[in-house]
């Protein structure tokens, strides 16, 4: 029987080839603007989901209230991961990882600054479920200045080479050996890096920094069957004992809060995260946008079907003469509109399998047609078809087999006025939604347009910026700087210890006294800004160095 419909339904189609035309092509760019929304929501739900332990590991976030500001932080003190193992029998593992911030990396006399790279104590591999190809998860990051690479990494500067045992050496010249090899990070983790640095290739704790001192990312693996809100209201134990008898004296308070690590990407508000997240909002409302899409394909066939209800009208009346029921017309109805939608889908697969590079460069995100097969996504198709099938299938089904025989025969469709107030109803509803969706994608157009054309406080044209990573090279800035300012394209130089706009960083200072000012700080990079004269700026940016030496005629 089944077989007998779909005959009859692509029987159907290939005689009408205008009109079936007409309704792939709604259903079509409904159905691929629905599938492009849902895969970026797809997406983002899946973060972190495939550490298998994920349901116990949460991460560690500071809650700072100062006599002026309120905020969250995304890292911990450096003590605070072996004190909490220490004083909590529920805590089974601790790991701490940080940024080791901007290296420039050797090997075989090739040189390659690494942004990537991040210190990490060795119980990572325990905690989390980054592959390890080679090496024992246990040791691969006891040693000091042992350091594991990511597969890209290790093609980068080794080729085709076994990079375990091989040694990198850093600008400040310390070697660094390759102890293990993993695959690369999966996009979807909400922690990326290149590379992972022993822990241990710092001094201890004492002697680096204190309760503090914050700055670094830590998370906690609950053992089995622990409660963490309960666990998270105990933490005010170590607030007590550690961290209040330094910054009371402030008029600072801190508490410490558990975020489970599949909500951390979606779900997060803290400052200084290791790289952008998303928002939970967004989730939200692509999942409506792309239901109101489909919504609006489903009242587009509705229309067109029961508008051509009149040359369907003498098929009813003679199926039904020839003895079929309501029922079974209704049934091949709704396979008509299951095939065609069926059609469609297929042909929106192909297009979005065509226009990911341009949609991977619009988001930011890197799918592949790999990802379409993931069992999500094959069940969102597999509704996508029974929702808009049936959904777009079912008036025209119930409308049109309600026909009396004697009545469309005598050239009469009997459609009586309800057929056409539905209709009218179903095209007031679907330019409403379609002109809500304009205009709430006008106001996004516009916000994005001001964004990028607002004054940001500041002229960045002709603007360079240069690092001095180390403290030997801060210390030559003076000397430096008097060299760029001589130059002719140099209009001035100035320093920063961040780059404009980035970065997070807080100091405790105290007022001056009789007894002098006491001084608190961190050490930080220091970043130079260059600003160079129009001609200056564009030789630079055309590889001409110095730019004195430059001969390109320019006005200005």
């Amino acid at each position: 029987m089944l077989k007998n419909l779909v005959i009859t339904a692509l029987r159907h189609i290939r005689k009408h080839a205008a009109y079936s035309l007409v309704i792939l092509i709604g259903l079509m760019l409904g159905i691929s603007s629905s599938l492009f929304l849902l895969l970026y929501v797809f997406d983002d739900l899946s973060y972190d989901q495939f550490h298998e332990k994920r349901d116990r590991i949460y991460r560690v976030v500071s809650h700072i209230r100062e006599t002026d500001d309120e905020f969250i932080w995304a890292v911990a003190q450096i003590p605070f991961a072996t004190q909490v193992k220490q004083d909590y029998p529920e805590v089974e593992e601790v790991v701490r990882i940080f940024q080791a911030g901007r290296l420039l990396m050797s090997y075989g006399g090739e040189s390659e600054y690494e942004e990537d790279l991040f210190y990490a104590d060795s119980s990572i591999f325990h905690v989390f479920s980054f592959e390890l190809v080679s090496g024992d998860p246990a040791s691969v990051l006891t040693r000091p200045n042992s350091l594991v690479v990511t597969r890209s990494l290790a093609k980068k500067y080794f080729g085709s080479e076994d990079p375990v045992g091989k040694v990198l050496v850093d600008g400040n010249g310390r070697s660094f050996e390759v102890t293990g090899l993993m695959e690369d990070v999966p996009r979807n983790s909400h922690i990326r890096f290149s590379g992972l640095i022993s822990r241990t290739t710092h001094p201890p704790d004492d002697e680096i920094g204190s309760w503090g001192n914050f700055g670094v990312y830590t998370y906690l693996l609950l053992r089995e069957g622990t409660d963490y809100l309960a666990f998270d209201e105990k933490l005010t134990g170590i607030n007590r004992k550690y961290v209040d008898p330094i910054f009371e004296q402030f008029n600072i308070t801190i508490d410490y809060i558990l975020q489970p690590l599949t909500s951390i990407y979606l779900h997060s508000d803290a400052e200084g995260e290791s790289e952008q997240t998303g928002d939970i909002r967004y989730i939200y409302i692509f999942s409506m946008v792309a239901f109101f899409m489909l919504l609006i394909a489903s009242m587009n066939y509705m229309n067109l079907s029961t508008a051509r209800s009149t040359r369907r009208s003498r098929e009813v009346g003679m199926r039904k003469v020839m003895g079929s029921s309501r029922s079974s017309l209704v049934l091949q109805f709704l396979t008509e509109s299951v095939v065609m939608t069926l059609l469609a889908l297929v042909v929106s697969v192909l297009l979005v399998i065509i226009l990911f590079p341009s949609f991977n460069q619009l988001t930011g995100k890197s799918f592949d047609p790999a990802f379409l097969v993931r069992a999500p996504v094959l069940l969102a198709l597999f509704g996508i078809v029974v929702f808009v099938g049936v959904l777009g299938g079912s008036y025209p089904a119930l409308y049109l087999s309600r026909f009396r025989p004697l009545v469309v025969l005598r050239q009469d469709t009997g459609s009586g006025r309800s057929g056409f107030m539905v209709r009218k109803i179903l095209v007031v509803l679907q330019f409403a939604i379609s002109l809500a969706l304009i205009v709430s994608t006008w106001v996004v157009y516009r916000q994005l347009t001001y964004l990028k054309g607002m004054d940001p406080g500041f002229d960045k044209e002709n603007v360079v910026i240069v690092e001095l990573e180390n403290r030997r090279m801060m210390q030559q800035y003076p000397v430096l700087r008097e060299k760029l300012k001589a130059l002719p394209g140099v209009v001035n130089v100035s320093s920063s210890n961040v780059q404009i706009g980035q970065g997070i960083s807080k100091l405790l200072m105290q007022v001056e006294t009789s007894e002098g000012m006491v001084e608190r700080g961190v050490n930080q990079p220091l970043w130079i800004m260059i600003l160079w004269k129009p001609w200056a700026y564009k030789c630079w940016k055309e590889g001409i160095f110095p730019v004195n030496s430059c001969r390109i005629p320019l006005t200005g």
